[in-house]
């Protein structure tokens, strides 16, 4: 292979040919990312600076809240429960909640790569360059799951060590305790990576032979299993204040098996913090074996049936091509038949594009699946909930998980809309419509899709929880702001800092833009479920309520939420059509 002028290519003088192509390969990656972070300088300064800030406070205010955590959980007066080896509760507990911490992380990494995986190993555009090349498919299987790897990890990280720092801390842990934390995450990560590539692999190669019908019965059977298997194990019912310890320990024990790669992470870090080194070591060695003999065992797999599986997949024609207006999507064009052209060819065209991306509904599908469980777990029979104040509080915490399922939704579906069009935009300007036209399309699209799934969950959730009416009319009202303001920000700054070269949208939504919107979102949640939270609390208390105030106050906090969300939705719209309209295309 001919060497590059310039600075040399790492791996590519070796005899071996995986060495060569994967070094080159590994090469050429690293200059990308290199580029990509040398052109963060190009970048507005009041951007970098927004997106640093929030970020570093949004990071420093998990510490603080963990922190508070532990601390709370070593000054409530748990007793010893071995006074041989002076074992607190309050010990327990903390220990199991980084158990459930590294067990609900490495599922959600399984998932997680699962999605990415089919985007990055089949559906990316780079993916036909590289198979067409002189290389091996173990070499192109290797050189993609590190893509997976980073992409799927680096939110953990950043969202996972508060808690592991906030541990250290309360515990008084030795040096080698956050070290070893660090040194743990790479194999600990590798392994659900593994694990969710195996999965994709072997489903492309499997469901394109299946009928849509039979996939849909699948999918319906599994979720059903899952919501009675849920549902059992944590039935608000059994929660009563007498047995919820007894309930907690035992739920919790199934985060103790020695099976798990997420015991090995666990168990591994806290004898670093009690200076158990040879039990890190054998943790380590376990979990690198492990993470080592996973991605062999997938780079195999994928040197059978990847191929089989990318030809199907590009190949597949069980999909008949049917009449204008039949089938399930033709349906959309009857559905939409009230709108005027040429919004309804957008919107149909944007609904078909997602209808169509496997790695778009799916997601969507598993987020509302996990709320419907949510859901169905809520309860209003316990006695605490008695208390006007109790009832406050778990009012505000709903709106506020129902916001942000929302700010998720919102950030990973509504924010690459703009990039998505592509090279293809130009095409757009050609159409009898104006940009200004096209960007209120995309946030009308976005509020009238997610608005049905937000407030019904908000109303199905109010009603489990047996609240108030004036609980119930304080949260949908929220509710219906923050679909308004959230969609403002996502379609705004998607046309504010859009990224026409890129077709993955979880690399979009991976930028500087998108990571900007997400921040933003959470900090109007905040605003907006705060305000909501303090008028509520204000209102339970009887000793200090006054009605002659209240009422006043209360008008106020609305037309405050009101205002703040008509800045957050035409201030990001403005500034997102300004920067379309001086974009040459």
């Amino acid at each position: 292979m001919p060497r590059i002028p310039g600075r040399g290519i790492p791996g590519t003088h070796t005899g071996s040919g995986g060495v060569t192509q994967f070094g080159t390969i590994l090469w050429a990656k690293n200059r990308i990312s290199l580029h990509q972070l040398a052109s963060v300088r190009s970048e507005s300064r009041l951007k970098i600076a927004v997106v640093g800030s929030a970020a570093i406070l949004l990071w420093y205010g998990m510490l603080r809240a963990f922190s508070t955590a532990f601390w709370w959980l070593q000054t409530q007066g748990f007793g010893e429960v071995s006074s041989q080896d002076a074992v607190s509760l309050a010990d327990i507990l903390m220990v199991r909640m980084l158990s459930i911490f590294a067990m609900a992380l490495f599922f959600m990494l399984i998932f997680s790569n699962v999605l990415i995986a089919f985007t990055t190993l089949y559906k990316s555009l780079e993916v036909q360059y590289m198979l067409i090349a002189p290389l091996s498919i173990r070499t192109f299987y290797y050189s993609r799951i590190i893509e997976c790897i980073g992409l799927s990890s680096w939110a953990s990280a950043y969202l996972g060590s508060p808690l592991i720092l906030a541990y250290g801390l309360s515990t008084d842990a030795h040096w080698g305790y956050y070290l070893t934390a660090i040194v743990f995450y790479l194999p600990f990560v590798t392994i659900p990576a593994a694990l969710g590539s195996m999965i994709t692999l072997i489903l492309v190669r499997i469901f394109p032979r299946l009928p849509r019908i039979t996939l849909f019965i699948l999918a319906g059977i599994v979720i059903v299993f899952l919501f009675l298997h849920l549902r059992d194990s944590f039935n608000a019912e059994r929660l009563a204040e007498d047995t919820a310890l007894t309930l907690l320990l035992q739920a919790t024990t199934q985060t103790q098996s020695s099976l798990l790669p997420s015991y090995w992470a666990s168990q591994g870090v806290l004898a670093a913090a009690s200076s158990k080194y040879d039990t890190v070591l054998f943790m380590f060695l376990l979990l690198l074996s492990n993470a080592l003999m996973a991605i062999w065992l997938a780079a195999e797999l994928a040197q059978r049936i990847f191929r089989a599986g990318f030809s199907d997949l590009l190949g597949n024609d069980n999909t008949s091509i049917k009449p204008f207006g039949k089938g399930l999507l033709g349906k959309v064009d009857i559905l939409f038949r009230p709108l005027k052209n040429p919004y309804r060819a957008l919107v149909i065209k944007d609904i078909k594009l997602f209808w169509r991306d496997p790695t778009q509904w799916t997601q969507f599908v598993i987020f509302f699946g996990i709320m419907a469980v949510y859901v169905a777990n809520l309860g209003g029979n316990r006695s605490a909930y008695h208390s006007e104040a109790y009832r406050s509080w778990v009012a505000s915490l709903n709106s506020g998980a129902c916001a942000l399922v929302l700010a998720s939704l919102t950030s990973r579906f509504v924010y690459p809309l703009v990039s998505l069009e592509g090279f293809r935009f130009w095409i757009l300007g050609l159409a009898p419509m104006t940009k200004k036209q096209l960007i209120w399309q995309k946030y009308w699209l976005s509020v009238m899709t997610t608005s049905p799934f937000t407030v019904g969950l908000t109303i199905l959730s109010c009603y489990f929880l047996k609240v108030t009416p004036l609980h119930f009319a304080v949260s949908l009202y929220s509710i219906i702001l923050a679909n308004l303001a959230l969609a403002g920000l996502a379609v705004g700054l998607g046309s504010l800092y859009p990224n026409f070269q890129e077709d993955n949208p979880a690399r979009i939504v991976s930028g500087m833009g998108g990571t900007l919107n997400f921040l933003l979102s959470v900090a109007y949640i905040t605003l907006i479920i705060g305000s909501q939270m303090g008028i509520l609390l204000w209102y339970a208390s009887q000793e200090r309520f006054d009605p002659q105030y209240f009422w006043g106050v209360f008008t106020g906090v609305l037309v405050f939420n009101t205002i703040l969300t008509f800045l957050a939705t035409i201030i990001p719209m403005r500034l997102g059509l300004r920067n379309l309209n001086a974009t040459e295309f």
